[in-house]
């Protein structure tokens, strides 16, 4: 079969990203096909043709070469020369079937193999189940069963027919999907599809959409034709919405190139894309994975992530974490657990790890494709044809157990997304907007504008894996002085778990930045920037309800500024810091490893409320064990601290309310020396 692997080759070298897709499939049916054909014939239930008419065989022989060489017509007639020798003859009506397939002509290959049951079925139990086996892949469920039970109690029935345990297997498998396929379809999900509209869909292919995570812009793929009618040419576009409109999209000009640029994924502020390029100049493998950061409205010039993300294999389709730290995405590479596996990478002190296996939870013997993590970072989508659905490649669901900074990812059962999601037909890409409201993927099934267009749909109760609602503050960074914006980083930890949930950067020209927030957890916020001051503040979603735009004010480094802080927690009466706080200390090590010719004082502060000796002692305490802390676990010179106990001596508001005296009881790092 080498003349079929060098189609393969030839058309791998000349295809872009979706025609790639969809020629493997199909270039890998025939494959299929023929093989189990050829298996068929001599295995199943006889070393020999079913025939033992001459002519027969030497027609089909000739349609068999034929159909080798993909002349369908001849083969055609060579076959159906055989079943006039021969009506009788099993082998013919499979491969006539095949030629049937190839055509698309599903009505005909059904009728061919309905045929062969007919004539055949009395002796060759297994048409039945080829009759099944294709029913099962057209969504004819029901009738799939019909002919494996009726299979099933043939095979019974005759003792002689007994099958190797190589046919019982893809019996039970076969039937354990179609009823799995049955009960899926029994219980449908509301799924009603909305096309987003002639602004982003057009006559050609649109797809892979992502979106920000203010649901405001779209980023997709469009197959667009060449001056040469073989070779399509594959774009990212853009769109923002107007209210419930989208405006009429862009191309990203300064993205897009004579190459094939696809597959992407955007950070939640829309600032930072991951895409796909195949059949680049300066390309490590067939196709790699890009990034790209846009500053002042602009996307800048994409960078090659090079190793270990790419490799002299296939990276593609990649899905970023909402701040762009974590990266999943599919790869051919070998050491997987099947053909294509889901991979993930962090980036650390400015390096991409190397890209660990998400494992058997997720990966199997098959394909696993287009990995989609939620804004949440725990809910993850992907598509396979290794697991039970409804044929083809369905897309499932699955959640992250392990909610921590630990690599060794740890997932959930993926859950099959169900019935109108998933059909018989392979399903791809979906999304899920960041409050899980709504999601978006590409279909070419439900008419439209062009081939494949982009719809949306709403989640309701009845969608099988629900990610963690995620809702977002708009921010602007600027200098407390002069308002100039300012381009600072943005870490936000969880204040139970101390992990670091989002790490990303304000614009620099605009200061602009989006912060997510996942509904009923408390973070810690700190925004940095060098020479300045950091801002620390203890936030939820609730803290910003209301807010169009949260202003933070960076102050420069002037002695006997200082900031509050917020995020350092006692409790009562105690001496030492609760493990919360730790986020907040990092904060001040790193203040202190990017300004390192300034000192501070850590100030420890009380209310009003008790004795007035046993508040100074405590401010004093709790002030002197930050600053060991700071210089054991941090770092930090000895010489650059100082600390200080002030009682109640220096409020920074009235100690008459409940809310003032918890101002009051604050920790304050002052600057002494710049």
């Amino acid at each position: 079969m080498d003349w079929l692997f060098a189609s393969v080759i030839s058309k791998i070298l000349a295809s872009n990203l979706l025609s790639l897709l969809f020629t493997i499939q199909h270039i890998m049916k025939k494959i299929i096909l023929f093989i189990s054909i050829l298996f068929v014939s001599i295995c199943s239930f006889s070393q020999e043709y079913s025939s033992k008419n001459k002519k027969a065989i030497a027609a089909y022989e000739l349609g068999l070469q034929n159909f080798q060489l993909l002349y369908y017509d001849k083969a055609e007639l060579n076959l159906k020369t055989a079943l006039k020798q021969d009506e009788y003859f099993a082998e013919a009506y499979y491969l006539l079937a095949g030629v049937y397939e190839q055509r698309k002509d599903t009505t005909n290959m059904l009728a061919t193999l309905q045929l062969c049951v007919d004539k055949c079925g009395g002796t060759q139990l297994w048409s039945r189940y080829k009759l099944a086996f294709e029913q099962y892949n057209i969504g004819m469920y029901k009738e799939a069963l019909y002919n494996l039970q009726q299979f099933q109690r043939a095979n019974e029935m005759h003792s002689s027919a007994t099958l190797s345990k190589v046919d019982e297997m893809k019996f039970n498998d076969l039937l354990s999907k179609t009823n799995a396929a049955i009960a899926l379809q029994s219980n449908p999900v509301n799924f009603t599809p909305k096309n987003l509209g002639t602004n982003i869909n057009t006559q050609y292919d649109d797809y892979h959409p992502s979106i920000t995570v203010d649901d405001n812009t779209i980023i997709y793929t469009t197959n667009l034709p060449t001056s040469n009618p073989r070779v399509k040419q594959e774009d990212l576009f853009s769109s923002t919405k107007n209210g419930e409109t989208w405006s009429k999209s862009v191309p990203l000009s300064s993205i897009n190139t004579n190459t094939n640029e696809g597959a992407q994924s955007i950070t939640a502020d829309g600032k930072t894309m991951f895409f796909t390029i195949c059949g680049a100049p300066n390309g490590h493998g067939s196709c790699d994975i890009y990034m790209s950061k846009k500053i002042g409205g602009q996307w800048i010039k994409p960078v090659n992530l090079g190793e270990p993300i790419n490799s002299k294999y296939w990276e593609s389709q990649p899905s970023c974490s909402a701040d762009g730290r974590t990266l999943y995405f599919a790869s051919n590479r070998p050491g997987g657990m099947g053909k294509k596996d889901i991979y993930v990478s962090y980036l650390q002190n400015g390096q991409w790890t190397k890209p660990v296996n998400l494992g058997a939870e997720i990966n199997t013997k098959y394909d696993e494709e287009s990995p989609y993590i939620h804004a949440d970072g725990t809910t993850l989508f992907y598509a396979t044809d290794g697991l039970t659905g409804m044929g083809k490649k369905d897309i499932f669901g699955t959640k992250l157990l392990n909610e921590n900074n630990s690599q060794q990812k740890n997932w959930a059962t993926p859950e099959n997304l169900g019935y109108p999601i998933n059909t018989c037909e392979d399903e791809s890409h979906l999304i899920i907007n960041a409050e899980g409201t709504k999601g978006y993927f590409a279909s070419n099934r439900l008419g439209g504008v062009g081939g494949f267009d982009i719809y949306e749909f709403t989640i309701d109760e009845t969608f099988k894996v629900k990610p963690n609602p995620v809702t977002y503050v708009n921010c602007i960074v600027f200098d407390a002085e002069t308002k100039t914006k300012l381009g600072a980083n943005i870490i936000l930890s969880d204040v139970k778990t101390n992990e670091k949930v989002f790490i990303s950067n304000s614009d620099q020209l605009t200061g602009e930045c989006i912060v997510p927030f996942t509904e009923g957890h408390e973070y810690a916020l700190s925004v940095e920037r060098a020479g300045y001051l950091f801002y620390s503040e203890t936030v939820s979603l609730e803290t910003f309800q209301g807010a169009a735009k949260v202003e933070i004010p960076l102050q420069k480094i002037i002695v006997g500024n200082y900031v509050v802080l917020k995020n350092i927690f006692f409790d009562t009466d105690q001496i030492s810091y609760k493990k919360e706080s730790e986020p907040e200390l990092e904060a001040i090590g790193r203040f202190m490893k990017q300004n390192p010719t300034v000192h501070i004082e850590i100030g420890g502060h009380t209310d009003n409320v008790g004795n007035a000796t046993y508040n100074q002692k405590l401010s004093e305490n709790r002030a002197n064990y930050i600053a060991n802390e700071l210089i054991k676990v941090y770092g930090i010179q000895p010489e650059r601290l100082t600390w200080k106990g002030y009682g109640s001596t220096k409020p920074c508001a009235p100690n008459d309310t409940p809310e003032n005296r918890a101002k009051n009881r604050r920790t304050q790092l002052v600057i002494t020396k710049k």
